[in-house]
């Protein structure tokens, strides 16, 4: 079992604690030989011949994990893709058909893409859905879409302004974001020039104002990043990412009683499973 993740930070910098402890206890729990960050450049990034796109930089974060999936032919796999890097993962599953009977569980954490019916069984409905469009993925049953209510990436409302700035963008949605943030408008008419909006102030409609105070808020919310907490707490004890391991862990286990019980772990006889998480006994704020 080899677990592979796209994070927003193209595996260059560390990751943030809430993601690091997630993966530390999904590849402990799995019992996974390693667990290793695709390498990625981040959109926009200068250097002095280019700068990359969004779709630039998944193209060559498709091409680290083509490499790392060539190194280990014959091992299952789990795929995490986190924010902006879903799409890593993503396009590579679109690439690469040939190679989907050996993906065991992928995991969208905080999804653009998420498509509005999506969540995880056991959280509440997050609301709203992905500001850069939906993707399903070829293999959606496989799939779990992990969100939390106002997460301004996987749950913006289906009118929300964002969507149409962010898919007319070349850069990522967060990217994107920090832009609009770097001079945010204190006023309607500012924002909505900034939004590139065509009608003038006295055609508003009270439709099109509370969309406005939608969009400055999606992106208060997205600089106060209090939203990112909510994914490791939970009211019931179970937190979204450790419901999302044991989803992921419960894949591994079908795998298992399907295929003789070695999910690819090559007949190790010193091979064992860590302690698979019991939702019941997990303590709030801890994944």
């Amino acid at each position: 079992m080899r677990i592979f993740i796209a994070d927003s930070d193209g595996g260059y910098r560390q990751p943030s604690r809430i993601l690091g402890r997630f993966v530390d206890n999904l590849a402990e729990w799995t019992g996974a030989r390693e667990a290793v960050r695709v390498q990625w450049p981040t959109p926009g990034q200068l250097n002095p011949r280019r700068s990359h796109t969004w779709e630039s930089a998944a193209a060559a974060g498709v091409a680290d994990l083509s490499r790392l999936v060539r190194l280990h032919p014959s091992d299952p796999l789990v795929l995490i893709g986190v924010c902006s890097g879903t799409r890593v993962i993503y396009d590579w599953m679109d690439a690469h058909p040939e190679d989907l009977d050996r993906v065991v569980a992928v995991g969208m954490i905080g999804d653009p893409y998420r498509p509005r019916d999506r969540w995880l069984d056991g959280t509440p409905d997050p609301g709203g859905q992905g500001v850069a469009g939906l993707r399903r993925g070829p293999i959606p049953e496989r799939t779990h879409w992990v969100s939390v209510p106002g997460d301004p990436l996987s749950g913006v409302l289906p009118d929300c302004l964002l969507r149409g700035v962010v898919r007319a963008s070349a850069l990522a949605p967060d990217q994107v974001y920090d832009e609009l943030l770097e001079d945010l408008p204190d006023t309607r008419p500012r924002l909505a020039a900034r939004l590139k909006l065509a009608q003038q102030p006295a055609q508003w409609s009270p439709q099109l104002l509370r969309r406005l105070d939608d969009a400055a808020a999606v992106l208060t919310t997205y600089r106060q990043r209090e939203y990112a907490a909510l994914y490791e707490s939970g009211e019931d004890g179970a937190s979204p990412l450790t419901r999302l391991a044991a989803a992921i862990v419960d894949r591994v286990d079908a795998r298992d009683r399907e295929g003789g019980g070695d999910s690819g772990h090559g007949g190790d006889a010193g091979w064992s499973r860590g302690v698979r998480p019991q939702l019941s006994e997990c303590a709030s704020g801890t994944a």
